[in-house]
């Protein structure tokens, strides 16, 4: 595949499932800090709308009040598309930034992208 035809690949996925990427981005940040769930002494109640959004995010349905309705099938086949466009334009991403960086940089970048998460987890066992 040309270079060209690459960039194009990637740059129309990831404005495609850009919308999609970022309400996942923001719903699973405020989730990593439960600010979707009410504190169990009662000095947290999280906004409807977070509440909403996260259903959408963990469950793929839209609650409304009371109704709980199934989780949409045709969503959950969008995320699954939407997590294999994010996977090649990942790799595209990848690929192109050997093609246009010094290679010592990508691969400095990609070790540290890996070895720093994994650090911020390990230091919390100690």
């Amino acid at each position: 595949m040309n270079i060209k035809a690459m960039r194009n690949i990637h740059l129309y996925l990831g404005v495609f499932f850009a919308p999609l990427l970022i309400f996942f981005l923001l719903s699973g940040c405020w989730q990593t800090f439960n600010l979707h769930e009410a504190s169990d002494d009662g000095s947290y109640k999280p906004p409807t709308i977070i509440k909403a959004l996260s259903e959408v995010h963990k469950n793929q349905r839209w609650a409304y009040g009371k109704i709980k309705p199934q989780p949409s099938m045709p969503f959950q086949w969008l995320v699954v598309l939407m997590s294999i466009g994010l996977l090649a334009t990942t790799i595209l991403g990848i690929i192109m930034a050997f093609k246009y960086t010094k290679p010592w940089m990508v691969w400095a970048c990609l070790f540290f992208g890996i070895i720093i998460p994994c650090f911020l987890l390990w230091i919390a066992h100690h």
